[in-house]
């Protein structure tokens, strides 16, 4: 029998933490260490980490590992806070996150087994740089994975430390194996800037876990049902939809008294104060466990898709991981999204209907449409086909692992 790969997996966002990431990683992991050709050593932050709540939900996706190691570091969002006043540069050396990975010492004095092969999950970044150091002591191969971009990253501006971002992004370039992308369009756009270092590069998207993938049963309802899960911070904001509402109300107003607006999730300041407005036929149930936003989605006619908006058509690179979670539901999608963005390539004529961020009336006309779908009681309408396993994390997981065993030189 062959020898099983001792594989290091270096993660911030690693469950039962619950944002998108640690949905993803979570996946990811859950399949990975059913392959019998690894035995995998955990390197993570413990639960306790700013704005990754634990969800106990989620502790059944991190079992399997032989050893974890959890560095504790000092993070508190009202310190933060205080610091970006006083220098708002100060925790872009990436993150905030910073503490993580200058503890990469302390790791390989806990680590009981030599790692073959190092694999690291971003955002956060400072997950990145822990097994750029784990890697330069080991000088064992790595694959980087990077969900979103670094310094492409159209959110993130690095300020005074743009100069120090790019050159640890490129350092970290030149000593992985390879480089892992969640999306196709951000993959495009690093070939673009580091040409020499394509052959690296792989993509490896968000997925759904297939064992989530159950017969759905739709059945309609008194109430016309859109449901969105997830955060709206910033400009990813339903401030459009709300528009669109409010001209159905002015001008259909029959038909709006048949809607109901779900949502979940947290909220800024600002979109708070959307919320507070009262708009006919909206709700706000505020956020929710993973299993308990997934129940919600369920109970949807329609679900909805709200990314942010960018100025730069080649900025809309993201590829939204809740997505994954939409399509296992087989339902109806509607998306405020940028033309050309991942959301419009992976949905328009084919899982539902995108409209730009300014097209209320688009938007409107869509929801009055799928309400005299409703009123038909039409259910194909709102019902779609089982999702493609190009998605699924066990397809994806065989594919990684064998990534795994190419740069090991096991292939």
């Amino acid at each position: 029998m062959p020898k099983k790969i001792n594989l290091l997996f270096v993660s911030i966002a690693f469950p039962p933490k619950s944002d998108p990431e640690c949905l993803q990683t979570a996946k990811y992991f859950k399949y990975l260490v059913r392959d019998q050709g690894f035995e995998i050593d955990v390197v993570t932050s413990t639960d306790d980490t700013v704005n990754m709540p634990a969800d106990q939900s989620l502790v059944r996706y991190g079992k399997g590992y032989r050893q974890m190691i959890q560095a504790g570091f000092f993070e508190n969002r009202y310190v933060s806070f205080l610091l970006r006043k006083i220098h708002p540069d100060i925790l872009k050396y990436p993150d905030s996150k910073f503490r993580f990975y200058r503890q990469w010492k302390k790791v390989v004095k806990r680590l009981q087994n030599r790692p073959d092969v190092i694999y690291s999950r971003s955002y956060p970044l400072s997950s990145t740089l822990m097994a750029y150091y784990l890697q330069k002591h080991y000088k064992v191969p790595w694959v980087l994975h990077l969900s979103d971009p670094w310094t492409l990253n159209p959110l993130h501006d690095f300020g005074k430390a743009g100069r120090w971002n790019a050159s640890m992004e490129k350092a970290c370039f030149e000593d992985a194996a390879c480089i892992a992308f969640s999306s196709s369009k951000t993959m495009e756009l690093y070939r673009k800037k580091y040409p020499d270092f394509t052959e690296k590069f792989r993509l490896s998207p968000n997925v759904f876990d297939p064992e989530d993938k159950t017969p759905q049963t739709y059945k309609l309802k008194d109430k016309l049902t859109v449901v969105y899960t997830g955060g709206l911070v910033g400009e990813r904001s339903p401030e459009k939809l709300f528009e669109a509402i409010a001209n159905m109300e002015r001008e259909r107003p029959e038909v709006l008294r048949d809607f109901d607006f779900v949502f979940a999730g947290a909220l800024d300041r600002k979109n708070r104060a959307l919320f507070d407005r009262e708009i006919m036929g909206v709700r706000h149930i505020g956020s929710l466990s993973f299993p308990d936003a997934l129940k919600l989605q369920r109970q949807a006619d329609m679900l909805l898709v709200i990314d942010s908006p960018f100025h730069n058509p080649e900025d809309a690179q993201f590829f939204p991981s809740k997505l994954l979670d939409y399509m296992l539901m087989q339902r109806r999608i509607i998306a405020l999204t940028d033309r050309g963005s991942m959301s419009w390539e992976i949905i328009e004529g084919q899982l539902g209907n995108c409209f730009a961020h300014g097209d209320t009336e688009g938007l409107s006309t869509a929801l009055i449409d799928a309400w005299h779908a409703w009123k038909r009681k039409d259910e194909s309408y709102f019902m779609l086909d089982s999702p493609d396993d190009m998605y699924a994390a066990d397809y994806n997981v065989e594919r990684l692992g064998q990534i795994f065993r190419e740069v090991a030189g096991e292939k």
